[in-house]
């Protein structure tokens, strides 16, 4: 046999186990990391009340691709591929838009396509360090939490200062009257 083709036989023996163990350790991953976020999202739901001004419900977005396609300098298409938190479940909803753009002798249109999605079809989409990194910007509102919080510990410290000394000149008021009328 030809040492070439021999030596192209081993390789190929060598390789082609290794193409499965490298795909299952891609399904196992992928898996992995979809459980995890399963379990991240739950967490991520119970704040989510708090980063709405008033409590309000609605959805974080946490990725927006955005492709522009110019046809001329006046015309082309806006493509758009997001992916929001929606505080309802916990869930995940991906959307997607195509917009033609252009001068207004040429016919614009859009086409939206929203849905939602699973946690595993979220990461083969965008990655799981990708809506990681969303979570992760999602969630720095907390700084402002933080001041909101320990201004609000200041009011109540302030609060808590007056009922005591309203309290204290109540307890002397009533002391006097006491005596006055012991006096009378």
């Amino acid at each position: 046999m030809d040492p070439s083709l021999t030596e192209l036989n081993a390789l190929l023996d060598n390789y082609v186990p290794l193409t499965k163990k490298v795909n299952d350790a891609k399904i196992e991953a992928l898996q992995k990391e979809a459980d995890c976020l399963e379990k991240i999202l739950p967490r991520v739901g119970a704040v989510m009340p708090y980063l709405h001004e008033n409590g309000e419900s609605g959805q974080c977005p946490l990725i927006n691709r955005v492709e522009e396609v110019p046809l001329s300098k006046d015309s082309g298409f806006r493509i758009s591929n997001a992916l929001a938190l929606i505080e309802a479940g916990p869930h995940l909803v991906r959307s997607f838009t195509v917009e033609h753009w252009g001068i207004k002798s040429i016919p614009s249109f859009e086409i939206n396509d929203s849905q939602e999605i699973s946690c595993l079809d979220a990461i083969k989409t965008y990655s799981f360090e990708a809506i990681c990194a969303g979570l992760v910007e999602m969630l720095r509102c907390q700084i402002v939490m933080d001041s909101e919080y320990k201004e609000l510990q200041g009011r109540i410290e302030r609060v808590d200062s007056l009922a005591e000394i309203l309290q204290k000149k109540l307890e002397i008021e009533c002391r006097q009257n006491e005596a006055e009328e012991v006096i009378s």
